[in-house]
């Protein structure tokens, strides 16, 4: 009976479905049986003959083998092992642990190292993680001192805001990941850019986060990696500029941020920032606003003198171009 008991745990689908109707008609011939006895009729005690030569012909058919009932359960065992192991810090944690954890938790060929500098709902502070989309889910394995996965529907995942200026203290926060560990080499890249600043007579520091719905704050170095995996994503900066400045010049500081991010490589920003130029150089409208906002996107060193430069040329000889045309269609 244990091997049987061990095929339904352990087997595979069809073996456990082969078991389950096994199960069924002995149920049926007891049944057929007990309704035989009582008078019930030979039509129920034929039923009953049948239901136990079904089970004999299904048992029969069934390929326990013990070595593939034990491989399977020792399988089974292994990756709950690895789920319930519990580290005294982040430097427990070996190279060897991190692959049986991917294996462990199913985590794609397509992951990303991210690191979550907190997510209240589900007690996460200051952990690296690893990130990645399966079956229509954002899922995350948080490595701590008991690594853990949870997952976020992708429906959910509606934009990415930027918090800009937290003020924080350096020395209190990412303490496991000051130690030498497997961990800390793999993910010191992610933790975030501190920033010393001073106002009031005082001296503090900031850093800046990206927060993904519903609720997920990411180091600013872990932007890239996000994007990666949520291509299409809305970005929303709100708060970080006012209307006083027009939407080209909020445009370009925007990227410029995502540049000193390293979300966007220096060459994409080189390439969007133009683009917007161009756009902004063909738009119809008053010279003086364009000359200014190209001022205060050079002296924000948004762009270089060179670029400004050159799309002021640019918009004359459109503006020269329209002149001739104009006098031509006359």
């Amino acid at each position: 009976m244990r091997k049987y008991w061990n095929a339904l745990r352990y087997g595979n689908a069809k073996t456990k479905r082969i078991l389950v109707s096994v199960i069924l008609l002995f149920l049926l011939f007891i049944a057929g049986i007990v309704l035989a006895v009582s008078g019930s009729g030979v039509t129920w005690g034929l039923i009953a003959v049948f239901a136990v030569i079904m089970d004999i012909v299904l048992l029969q058919s069934v390929r326990f083998g013990d070595v593939q009932m034990l491989a399977a359960k020792s399988k089974k065992e292994a990756v709950n092992a690895v789920k319930e192991k519990e580290y005294a810090d982040l430097s427990q944690i070996s190279a060897q642990d991190l692959k049986d954890l991917l294996v462990a938790y199913h985590v794609n060929a397509s992951h990303v190292q991210v690191m979550i500098d907190s997510y209240p709902k589900e007690g996460v502070k200051q952990s690296p993680a690893y990130l990645w989309k399966a079956k229509g889910y954002l899922n995350f394995l948080v490595l701590g001192n008991k690594p853990r996965n949870f997952a976020v529907p992708l429906s959910q995942v509606t934009q990415v805001t930027y918090k800009k200026n937290v003020e924080v203290n350096p020395l209190s926060e990412y303490g496991q990941m000051r130690q030498p560990s497997v961990v800390n080499a793999m993910y010191q890249e992610f933790l975030p850019v501190y920033k010393e600043r001073a106002a009031g007579g005082r001296r503090y520091y900031t850093k800046n986060l990206y927060v993904l719905e519903p609720g997920i704050c990411i180091t600013n170095t872990s932007m890239k990696n996000l994007r990666q995996i949520l291509k299409g994503v809305p970005m929303v900066f709100t708060g970080v500029l006012d209307e006083r400045y027009s939407r080209y010049y909020r445009q370009a500081y925007e990227m410029k941020i995502l540049m000193v991010d390293q979300v966007l490589s220096t060459e994409e920003y080189k390439g969007q920032i133009s683009g917007m130029l161009k756009q902004m150089a063909d738009e119809e409208g008053d010279d003086q606003e364009f000359f200014d906002d190209l001022a205060m996107m050079v002296r924000a060193r948004l762009v270089t003198q060179e670029v400004a430069k050159y799309f002021l040329e640019y918009r004359r000889k459109q503006a020269d171009e329209k002149k001739k045309a104009g006098k031509r269609q006359k």
